[in-house]
């Protein structure tokens, strides 16, 4: 199964789980950033997640996975490769 890479898809969630995703991203970031860790190269972790950080995480993942056919292609690690190396080189 190939792929565009630059193709577009669009998710439908509730604001509010948005926010706690945005809060939650912007926590780790901002944990990351204040270690000095601000570069490319350096590892990023995310914070570990309260309950609802976790349950806005997971409707994500269930929402990521009714929009996108490819996750259960045979070729699924390889795209993902792909996917990778496009995000790094742009």
């Amino acid at each position: 199964m190939s792929t565009n890479l630059d193709e577009s898809t669009s998710i439908t969630m509730p604001k509010g789980t948005l926010l706690v995703l945005f809060e939650y991203l912007a926590r780790s970031y901002d944990s990351w950033k204040k270690a000095g860790e601000a570069s490319d190269e350096a590892s990023f972790a995310l914070q570990p997640p309260d309950a609802g950080e976790r349950k806005a995480l997971w409707r994500l993942e269930g929402e990521i996975e009714r929009m996108l056919p490819e996750i259960f292609s045979a070729d699924y690690p390889q795209l993902i490769a792909e996917w990778k190396q496009h995000l790094v080189s742009h």
